[in-house]
């Protein structure tokens, strides 16, 4: 980059900071919608002309009426949203300005804006991690495992923020020290679901929420199957972990599909709900994933070591009963008693050695006293 352009991105020009603050306007209106605002721009041939149009009565809007929007257009304060919402700590990104994601700008309806919390992922490569809201403790170990090990190679964990699947991949990214992007079905201030309060303000830490929606807007059904084309448009692959036959994370693996990004599905368990959609991706030609490396590998992103594979006597020398126990653990998630059957142990021995591989993150209590086998911690 020559001097000159480099510092035309350090000094944006004025028309364009302009032309944005019209453009967050024009979303701000009562009932726009991306779609519409494009309209309004091949109509009236930029966000001034559209707003010009709005207060001569010259452009029409069925639902809700133009006139709603010429009284919103009288809002104190309306026209200067970017700027108010900046001081809000939330930033706004429009298509062609740069900081824009490059991959998503590529896919067939990119929002014409993105409205954020924390730093957006810049130059990192991303790769989405979704699945069931319902999910098994299975799906949610296998969610945090790829999230862990896709992060600690330099990827943004992408997802949609919800409970099940998506939670636990944002939790694994940024156990691992990694970076995650949170992309939501509301306004970047409004929690949902609320019980994930916490998460939100780590991700805001080390990533981002974002969302094509104006802050303050609320959650509504559709708004999720249209977020999960930027979650698809964000990365250069979709890991799908537990979807059922209908599924969201089936959504956003054909959108992935339609803009050539690849698509992977985690194996789950044949007797599983959750599993027959992701079952349906192998048969489709997904490629099934038992390894984050595999991932890393597919991409193009570099070669990991084989994470599944580790021995238990590498992680700090496990006793007789401890392998017995992790052998009986092969079979599926069980609780103290069953494992203790499995492994020929008596319940109170099965106990303590449970409780020390748990210690060393080996195996995982889940809901219901059930204990199952960890992705390796490291």
């Amino acid at each position: 980059m020559n001097r000159a352009s480099h510092e035309t991105c350090r000094s944006p020009n004025p028309s364009v900071a302009r032309e944005k603050e019209e453009l967050v306007t024009l979303l701000s209106l009562p009932g726009m919608t991306s779609g519409r605002l494009r309209e309004l721009l091949t109509l009236f041939g930029s966000p001034r002309g559209a707003l010009e149009a709005i207060e001569k009565g010259a452009a029409e809007g069925p639902d809700p009426p133009a006139a709603a929007w010429r009284e919103a257009l009288l809002s104190p304060g309306l026209r200067d949203t970017a700027s108010r919402l900046k001081s809000q700590g939330i930033g706004v990104v429009v298509a062609g300005e740069s900081g824009y994601p490059a991959l998503l700008a590529r896919i067939y309806d990119p929002p014409v804006a993105l409205f954020y919390k924390g730093e957006l992922p810049g130059d990192s490569p991303c790769a989405a991690i979704v699945g069931s809201r319902k999910a098994t403790p299975y799906g949610l170990e296998a969610a945090r495992w790829f999230a862990e090990g896709l992060a600690r190679e330099g990827v943004c964990v992408v997802s949609g923020a919800a409970y099940g699947i998506d939670s636990a991949a944002h939790s694994g990214a940024l156990e691992a020290g990694g970076i995650t992007c949170g992309v939501l079905g509301c306004g970047v201030d409004v929690i949902y679901p609320r019980t994930n309060a916490g998460l939100f303000q780590r991700i805001t830490e080390r990533g981002c929420l974002l969302s094509e929606y104006v802050p303050g807007t609320q959650p509504r059904p559709h708004f999720f199957p249209e977020r999960n084309r930027i979650i698809a448009g964000l990365a250069l692959g979709v890991v799908v972990v537990e979807a059922a036959e209908r599924s969201g994370a089936l959504i956003t693996a054909e959108f992935a599909l339609s803009e050539n990004r690849e698509v992977f599905a985690v194996p789950g368990q044949v007797f599983s709900t959750n599993s027959a959609g992701t079952h349906a991706l192998v048969r489709a030609g997904a490629a099934l994933v038992t390894d984050p490396g595999e991932v890393l590998e597919e991409l193009g992103l570099g070669e990991q070591a084989r994470l599944t594979s580790v021995e238990p006597a590498g992680n700090g020398g496990a006793t007789v009963d401890e392998r017995a126990l992790l052998s009986a653990l092969e079979g599926g998630p069980c609780d103290v008693e069953g494992l203790a059957l499995r492994a020929g142990l008596a319940t109170h021995h099965a106990m303590a050695s449970l409780s020390a591989l748990e210690v060393r993150g080996l195996v995982q209590r889940a809901a219901g006293g059930f204990y199952q086998r960890c992705g390796p911690r490291r």
